[in-house]
């Protein structure tokens, strides 16, 4: 019968445990130390009388098994249950801690873009605005960046340069040309689904009808366009 003692741990420690989950207040934990000693104190000898009585000839009273179990086995308990609970607490802290937590809300950065552009000029370097930029053109293995003032040799390629701009200011209108967009005064149809710029010094420019879509969704309210 004494080993009935022994087994009632098992499924009372899983039934701590298992509250053990969602209750985390202090009075939870001492209710959670204090509960199992006490149901634990008075199913033993309810189960011992209850065996007793299927198994035996002898019926062991329900008091004196309770009196047995306190003397022998009360300190046991008093160690086993919180002892465990404390035990689930660090285990449960540990894995809190190695758990990978949501990183904070990173705080809301515009967009960065070039707003300079290096060029050579001979043997000088020479920093260009990109809002003063009119258009790129591509002349491989180099691109031309047309200012408003003079035209530039560029050691790069207009995918690499366009990745730099801003994507709202600088549109790609043609595989071979990247324009202002603030630059652009008018643009007409040619009826085949391309278009002919003609921006802010008079020059025409291309649009094909593979960008022509894109074209269209920046251009802002605000510019100065004639469509035709």
């Amino acid at each position: 019968m004494c080993s009935s003692f022994w087994w009632l741990f098992v499924p009372i420690i899983f039934g701590q445990f298992y509250f053990a989950r969602s209750h985390r207040t202090t009075t939870s934990n001492v209710l959670l130390a204090v509960g199992p000693i006490t149901f634990h104190l008075l199913v033993y000898p309810a189960m011992i009388w209850a065996l007793s009585a299927v198994f035996y000839e002898n019926t062991f009273p329900y008091r004196q098994t309770l009196e047995y179990e306190l003397t022998r086995y009360g300190f046991i308990l008093l160690i086993v249950y919180p002892a465990s609970l404390v035990l689930y607490r660090l285990v449960e802290g540990r894995k809190a801690d190695v758990q990978p937590r949501p990183e904070a809300a990173a705080p809301h950065r515009e967009a960065t873009f070039a707003r300079s552009l290096v060029v050579a000029d001979g043997a000088k370097r020479i920093v260009l605005e990109t809002k003063d930029i009119l258009y790129f053109s591509a002349s491989p293995p180099y691109i031309y960046v047309h200012h408003k003032t003079k035209r530039y040799l560029h050691n790069e390629t207009l995918k690499s340069v366009l990745a730099k701009l801003d994507g709202g200011q600088f549109v790609r209108i043609h595989r071979s040309t990247i324009v202002n967009i603030s630059e652009v005064r008018s643009f007409r149809s040619r009826s085949n689904g391309d278009y002919d710029l003609v921006i802010s010094d008079g020059t025409e420019l291309r649009l094909s009808r593979n960008y022509a879509a894109e074209f269209k969704t920046k251009i802002r309210p605000g510019h100065q366009l004639t469509a035709e």
